[in-house]
């Protein structure tokens, strides 16, 4: 059971998403453990998450998905 009002298509439009770009076609050939040389992957996920824009992210997939207003 998801989470009420949001409809199930778009949830799986973004799981589709997700599939894709991590274990399908669109998935990268490498990880990003192998191509940056410092620190542990611990420390590159804090690092990745304190600069990310998180929300021109999820702009950006619901734009690939061809979702509406999902906020």
């Amino acid at each position: 059971m998801g989470k009420a009002g949001v409809d199930s298509e778009n949830r799986m439009r973004l799981i589709r998403l997700i599939e894709n770009i991590t274990m399908g076609t669109g998935a990268v050939s490498y990880l990003t453990e192998s191509i940056h040389g410092a620190g542990s992957p611990q420390a590159q996920k804090i690092m990745i998450t304190r600069l990310a824009d998180l929300e021109s992210a999820k702009s950006y997939a619901y734009q690939l998905c061809g979702i509406q207003n999902l906020q």
